[in-house]
């Protein structure tokens, strides 16, 4: 009786282990984002300039490649799916409100975020900001920044798209050298 009553219960074990990993219905039910990937690009006459890219281990940094000190952009951020393509967002989540201050207390608990992190301020300046629809083009979402240029020298940063007090996506580490 024993035994029989060890095999039930191992098995409950791993149908609920198999079932808790194979939630990608229930996540998008959530408002988690399930990324496995994101690329950071700029606008340019109308068309995306990557400057940024890593999904599936596949990582592609113009970052390093040395930008001019002095300069400003305006940056979006796209989340990619597992075939790193983007990933398509709801509407409904984001309202266009300034995301610029670290204080991330106005955002609703449903409502996703950029949060970028690990920079050295002398060198580069970010300012988040929020939603962009990209009313000049094709494209349908991203998350916003602006990156500033302060000063030549080599830093690195992270991104994390924050839900709910915890993040559903972390970049790598990200170098940037500024010339």
């Amino acid at each position: 009786m024993f035994h029989n009553t060890k095999n039930i219960f191992l098995f409950i074990l791993v149908a609920f282990v198999a079932h808790s990993c194979d939630d990608t219905e229930e996540t998008a039910q959530d408002g988690h984002t399930d990324a496995d990937g994101m690329e950071i690009v700029e606008m340019i006459d109308g068309e995306e300039g990557l400057l940024y890219s890593e999904c599936n281990g596949v990582i592609d940094n113009n970052f390093q490649s040395g930008i001019p000190s002095g300069n400003e952009w305006d940056l979006t951020v796209h989340f990619l799916d597992d075939e790193c393509e983007e990933l398509e967002h709801d509407d409904d989540d984001h309202d266009g409100h300034d995301h610029g201050d670290d204080d991330h207390d106005d955002h609703g608990d449903d409502e996703a975020y950029l949060e970028i992190t690990g920079y050295d301020t002398s060198i580069i300046s970010i300012t988040v900001g929020g939603h962009d629809d990209h009313d000049d083009h094709d494209e349908e979402h991203g998350y916003t920044f602006e990156l500033e240029t302060l000063a030549p020298g080599e830093t690195t940063f992270q991104v994390k798209l924050m839900h709910q007090g915890h993040s559903d996506y972390t970049s790598s580490t990200i170098t940037i050298v500024v010339e």
